[in-house]
């Protein structure tokens, strides 16, 4: 099986936003995403040296794009809400 590097997503949602990255499997996207995360933020939130973030992992192998809003991650053409497969927490 061929696998692409934006094969699945992590989401963090902070506050009034999210941060997200793309990899090849759940556990980089979270890891990537945490990272991310801490960057955009770190400006308005206050970060811990190990902070623990929730990360929302989406297999995107069937999505050509998507946004997010207050009701979930849709598919950008269909509007179709995509499932979330799991919750990853990573400390960063």
């Amino acid at each position: 099986m061929k696998t692409s590097k934006y094969d699945f997503c992590g989401i963090v949602f902070i506050g009034g936003g999210s941060s997200w990255a793309y990899a090849a499997t759940p556990e980089e996207a979270a890891a990537l995403a945490a990272k991310q995360c801490k960057r955009d933020w770190k400006h308005i939130y206050t970060f811990k040296r190990k902070q623990e973030l929730k990360v929302c992992i989406y297999d995107m192998r069937e999505h050509d794009g998507w946004y997010a809003d207050y009701t979930g991650v849709h598919d950008k053409e269909t509007n179709e809400v995509i499932p979330m497969l799991r919750v990853e927490t990573v400390t960063v």
